[in-house]
């Protein structure tokens, strides 16, 4: 049997990682919890990392966290590994934000697969980010300044394509929230259109 290559190994481990998160996704509750209910006390404080990621986990409902994004200016780019923060938002059928419940609970399981984001210099010193998931480092992807697909406005913009075959089903956008904070989307549809790219993914905390 052959050798797989780099790129073929990190591709299965990401499948089969992630299909089993999608099946404990999709199993039945043994006991239903109350669903949660965002208080919309979105405090984002510009000193205290720690009541600025817990707001925007806890308290700050989907849209809340959408409109924070739109209102981020660019800023600059992390540095280092950054720990990651997956938020209670997902886009549903039609382009409409899914419950908050439901949406927490998805990205909170998600959240399993890895935590955190490296930003360092690519092949050829560009800036460059790995997602670092709990099989390890994948292949990572240059970022450039860009637009958002969310709102047409400024963002830093990295295309993982490499780590699914050529397939851009995840594009990351940061925006600087605070000066120890960043806001991000990860738009998990191709962006052949803006409208397509726009109602769907979801939304990121780093830092």
């Amino acid at each position: 049997m052959g050798t797989m290559s780099p790129m073929n190994r990190f591709t299965s481990a990401l499948v089969v990682t992630a299909a089993v998160a999608l099946g404990t996704a999709l199993a039945p509750h043994a006991a239903a919890a109350p669903a949660p209910v965002p208080d919309g006390k979105c405090v984002i404080s510009k000193t205290d990392r720690n009541r600025t990621i817990d707001s925007l986990m806890n308290h700050c409902t989907s849209q809340q966290i959408l409109d924070l994004f739109g209102s981020a200016p660019l800023g600059v780019l992390p540095t280092g590994r950054q720990p990651l923060a997956l938020l209670p938002v997902m886009h549903a059928g039609g382009g409409k934000l899914a419950p908050y419940s439901q949406a927490r609970w998805f990205t909170r399981t998600q959240s399993n697969l890895g935590d955190a984001l490296t930003f360092t210099k690519g092949p050829q010193g560009q800036p460059w980010v790995y997602k670092e998931y709990i099989f390890g480092r994948d292949l990572g992807a240059a970022i450039k300044l860009g637009t958002s697909a969310w709102d047409g406005k400024p963002a830093w913009t990295a295309d993982f394509s490499a780590d699914f075959l050529g397939v851009p089903i995840s594009i990351h956008e940061y925006r600087q929230l605070t000066s120890n904070v960043w806001i991000a989307r990860d738009t998990s549809a191709e962006r052949g259109t803006r409208t397509a790219a726009k109602n769907a993914g979801g939304a990121m905390a780093i830092g």
